[in-house]
């Protein structure tokens, strides 16, 4: 009888050690999952914006993802001679003709934090569409800045190397300008 007992107690503990050992593997597994859920659902995702108005020229830098961006490095390069500068209002005059101002430009080029849903003005230019002066200005802006690519290196809160953002700014190239005409 003590054999059988013996026996049975081995079963019964072998038993007991496999269901421990399978839910310690899909304990894991579960923790593993969730590890991973974390970091996608913390995911930046960067978006260049570019807003070509009659009145307004702008570049923006936008977060639309649910987690922090954290750039690495800001460079924009030119399309035809390759060189490269750190933002978008060093390929610019520093002074503009006819009363034409900066209203924002960004120049910090590496290690800044894009918040989820925040939005940065790599550039914005205010044009008074009613002035003749003002508008070639637009168009010569318009000329040097479509000229541009930008490009981002950044990372995620964890690290983790985000895919390369790289952003031709060709919209500003566009040839459906209502005051296109205007300068011929």
């Amino acid at each position: 009888m003590s054999d059988k007992v013996a026996t049975v107690s081995v079963i019964i503990a072998g038993c007991a050690f496999a269901a421990s050992a399978v839910g310690v593997y899909f304990t894991y597994r579960t923790m593993r999952q969730q590890r991973i859920h974390d970091v996608k659902s913390v995911i930046p995702i960067l978006h260049v914006g570019q807003w070509d108005y009659e009145n307004d020229l702008c570049v923006t830098l936008k977060n639309c993802g649910m987690g922090l961006a954290i750039v690495k490095k800001l460079s924009v390069r030119h399309q035809t001679t390759g060189e490269v500068r750190g933002n978008i209002y060093a390929w610019l005059p520093p002074k503009l003709d006819s009363n034409v101002n900066y209203r924002k430009y960004w120049t910090p080029n590496t290690e800044f934090v894009v918040q989820p849903g925040e939005i940065i003005d790599l550039i914005k230019i205010p044009i008074n569409d009613k002035i003749p002066e003002q508008i070639r200005v637009r168009e010569f802006l318009r000329s040097q800045i479509g000229n541009l690519i930008v490009q981002l290196e950044y990372v995620d809160l964890y690290g983790n190397n985000m895919p390369l953002k790289t952003m031709p700014l060709t919209h500003f190239l566009r040839m459906d300008n209502v005051n296109k005409s205007f300068l011929v």
